[in-house]
């Protein structure tokens, strides 16, 4: 567990912990832990989905710090996020979105994400203060577009199962004959590649009839025949619902941030582009493993494994 100045990546206070154990209980010691060492109030630290818990907000906002970091799409982010992407799209729709823009490599302007904000009130956990804070609600380009190609990943790969379900008549071929039995197959195609309500299939019900002869031997005009009846079920038409698929489509690559900050502190762009600066933390551990060569520690006890570490630590810095 890390912190670290930005954007140099200097870090400034870490923690070896074992691996079993939650992220989560880590954040709010290495906060206080920057502060006490850092004795200047008006901190903004940035962190991942974890240092979103109301616990460390709870804190910063107490001790007037800021804080920006993405909120996890689980319990009641999870539940208000849909509205909060319809109401993106609405405001999409009408022009009213804010664009976020950034130089790349060679210099030109992109579109790094796209949203907007508003604020709501927050309360600690144990009732003892409240706070307001912006939430920031953006659709970024790049993710919406993987998502995009999954989706079309997946629903190609279904129509390829739903059409093997009803192969055609022939030697080794094995057939659908109950129609119950198709519709079960055709639902666990679709929920295995998400794709209900996004592919309509159509299905028929297909009779064979051949006449034989009772019996062994040659036939004649005096032998008794009989009507043999092959019934089976047969997938006619997988059409795509291409009004419910760009539906969905628009509602790929959201984003939900929290931050403390007011505007003039951070702006809505400012925030956005704060947050894709945070892999710089990422470049500390890979200079741990590959600089200083962390990785294997030929130690016995924990207490060396959590010493070297130390150490090699100072030898990021340098």
């Amino acid at each position: 567990m890390m912190g670290s100045l930005d954007p140099l990546g200097m870090p400034l206070s870490t923690d070896v912990l074992s691996g079993e154990r939650a992220d989560d209980g880590f954040y709010l010691p290495i906060i206080e832990r920057i502060r006490i060492g850092w004795r200047t109030p008006g901190l903004l630290f940035v962190g991942d989905c974890k240092m979103s818990a109301l616990d460390p907000r709870a804190y910063l906002a107490k001790h007037q710090d800021w804080y920006v970091s993405p909120l996890p799409l689980t319990g009641a982010t999870a539940e208000a996020m849909d509205a909060w992407i319809t109401t993106g799209v609405t405001k999409g729709e009408t022009g009213a979105f804010a664009r976020i823009e950034r130089t790349n490599d060679r210099g030109h302007k992109v579109l790094a994400a796209e949203g907007y904000e508003f604020e709501r009130t927050c309360c600690a956990p144990s009732g003892a203060g409240v706070w307001r804070e912006r939430v920031v609600v953006v659709r970024s380009p790049m993710p919406a577009e993987q998502q995009a190609a999954g989706l079309e990943k997946r629903l190609g790969h279904a129509e390829t199962h739903l059409t093997a379900l009803t192969p055609p008549r022939g030697r080794g071929k094995r057939q659908i004959t109950d129609e119950a039995t198709l519709v079960e197959a055709i639902d666990r195609v679709l929920t295995a590649h998400r794709g209900d309500g996004l592919l309509r299939v159509a299905w028929e019900k297909q009779v064979e009839q051949t006449t034989q002869y009772v019996g062994r031997g040659r036939g004649s005009v005096n032998r008794t025949k009989r009507v043999i009846q092959k019934t089976r079920s047969h997938i006619t038409h997988i059409a795509r619902q291409e009004g419910t698929i760009a539906a969905r489509r628009q509602r790929f690559g959201w984003k939900a941030f929290v931050t403390k900050a007011g505007h003039t502190r951070l702006s809505l762009q400012d925030a956005v582009l704060c947050y894709r600066n945070a892999y710089r933390v990422d470049r500390i551990f890979n200079r741990l493993k590959s600089r200083v060569h962390s990785a294997p520690l030929f130690v016995k006890r924990n207490e060396h494994i959590e010493g070297l570490t130390y150490l090699l630590t100072l030898g990021v810095r340098v």
